[in-house]
């Protein structure tokens, strides 16, 4: 009965932020994200089994003789750590990628506009001239006199 409950409750929630990621809104996205965030952590975590058993803590390794199946496996508790730290790391990610797109949206957007920028929203890119490569020659010209002194 606990297998068939917490697999109704990984559909359930795989089903649910499955709906919610196809919707169109932000708030609707990161919430079906986290949903199924939720339920890949509750399918890793049943993937190992439902039984109680000793921790996997064997103090003296040479004279052990017990059998190793009465011990609980460690390995999908790992597991769900990593999923959690990953979880929460895309969706914080998406929370500030969506806060960042209202605000270029709304016009709040205060980002310093420097000419000749190719990676600017409405770059005009002139032609390139002499002047703009003069820094280089001051640089390499006071370099050597600047070691000399």
């Amino acid at each position: 009965m606990t297998e068939f409950m917490m697999a109704l409750v990984i559909g359930v929630l795989l089903g649910t932020g499955t709906y919610l990621l196809l919707q169109r809104t932000a708030i609707r996205l990161i919430l079906g994200i986290a949903l199924w965030s939720h339920g890949v952590n509750l399918l890793l975590f049943s993937g190992g089994g439902f039984k109680r058993g000793l921790p996997p803590i064997i103090l003296d390794k040479t004279n052990f003789a017990g059998e190793i199946s009465s011990f609980v496996d460690p390995l999908p508790q790992a597991l769900i750590l990593t999923a959690i730290i990953i979880s929460f790391s895309i969706t914080s990610f998406i929370v500030v990628l969506v806060n960042r797109r209202n605000s270029i949206v709304q016009g709040q957007e205060e980002v310093a506009i420097t000419p000749n920028d190719p990676f600017a929203v409405d770059a005009q890119l002139d032609a390139v001239t002499e002047e703009d490569y003069e820094f280089l020659e001051d640089a390499l010209i006071l370099l050597p006199r600047q070691q000399r002194e």
